[in-house]
């Protein structure tokens, strides 16, 4: 998120669609609609279908820079980039939905090494955050 800072004219609003876009593919753990659900597969896990995979990331990319240009950026770089890490997950995920094809990794969700990950990531925004800020 901090990488490119120094380089954003609307640093609120960066931040603001960054932290709200790196949450978002996961709306699909709440979310269910009458006939669609997104919450479970057939073995009973969590199914990843249309909220983790690039093609929603495109379509909602397009129409916020049709429309609000500010915020494309910053909501194509936090979405792309929670999907990339989730990509490495056993669970992985299917990136251009609908299609078959799944992208997974070896990293098992709730892990360790998913913890050091996590961790390494918040070791780095802080690092970058000091030295945009300071």
């Amino acid at each position: 998120m901090f990488f490119f800072m120094s380089r954003v004219n609307y640093k609120l609003t960066y931040v603001v669609v960054f932290l709200i876009a790196i949450l978002l593919p996961n709306l699909d753990r709440f979310v269910s609609f009458r006939r669609f659900s997104f919450r479970s597969g057939k073995d009973g896990q969590r199914k990843r279908g249309l909220f983790h995979s690039f093609t929603f990331c495109f379509i909602i990319t397009a129409i916020l820079a049709w429309f609000y240009p500010i915020t494309a950026f910053p909501f194509f770089l936090a979405y792309g980039t929670h999907l990339i890490t989730d990509s490495w997950t056993v669970e992985g995920i299917k990136p251009f939905w609908p299609l078959k094809y799944a992208s997974k990794g070896s990293v098992k969700t709730g892990g360790s090494l998913e913890q050091m990950l996590f961790y390494g990531f918040i070791v780095a925004d802080v690092i970058m955050a000091w030295i945009v800020l300071v």
